[in-house]
């Protein structure tokens, strides 16, 4: 189970970095060119680091009251083919997966399913969804899915692993 104070951290640190306007800076990691966020505020310490174009991955990690933890996540857009055939960029992609990370805050990407009871954005055509796939409270690790449709078509998905570092 991930505490509430994690969840606050993860959440903050996420909507004021990727999906916010907090400075991204590259970073040097292992001779890999990295984007990476950083955030520090009242509920914690929160540092993002990834590496992606259409397709990749990355590591969050947080520190509250000298508790650390971590989510990592890989996946990314469709085919740039794909999306053009639906008449639609990966800008496009990204600007409604960062609209949608602001609006559900702290409902997704975490310990709980979210998903979809109608379509959303302008035209209707996009759907969001968050779903856990797995989870062991034996060793505090969840697996989650998240994915964006586009008229039906699968246009976006990351999987992410979240658990404690002790």
């Amino acid at each position: 189970m991930i505490s509430k104070e994690i969840k606050e951290i993860l959440t903050s640190g996420l909507t004021s970095g990727y999906a916010g306007r907090n400075l991204r800076t590259p970073v040097d990691r292992g001779g890999f060119s990295f984007e990476s966020s950083h955030y520090k505020g009242a509920e914690g310490v929160y540092h993002d680091e990834w590496l992606a174009q259409i397709t990749g991955g990355g590591q969050e990690v947080v520190e509250v009251d000298g508790k650390k933890f971590t989510r990592l996540y890989a996946g990314g857009v469709a085919p740039v083919e794909q999306l053009e055939k639906l008449g639609i960029t990966k800008k496009d992609v990204v600007g409604y997966l960062r609209w949608k990370i602001r609006g559900l805050g702290g409902g997704t990407r975490l310990d709980r399913t979210c998903m979809p009871t109608e379509t959303d954005g302008d035209k209707g055509e996009w759907r969001y969804a968050y779903r856990v796939l797995d989870s062991r409270e034996n060793i505090s690790l969840t697996l989650g899915e998240e994915t964006i449709f586009y008229k039906g078509e699968t246009v976006f998905i990351h999987l992410f692993l979240l658990c404690p570092v002790e």
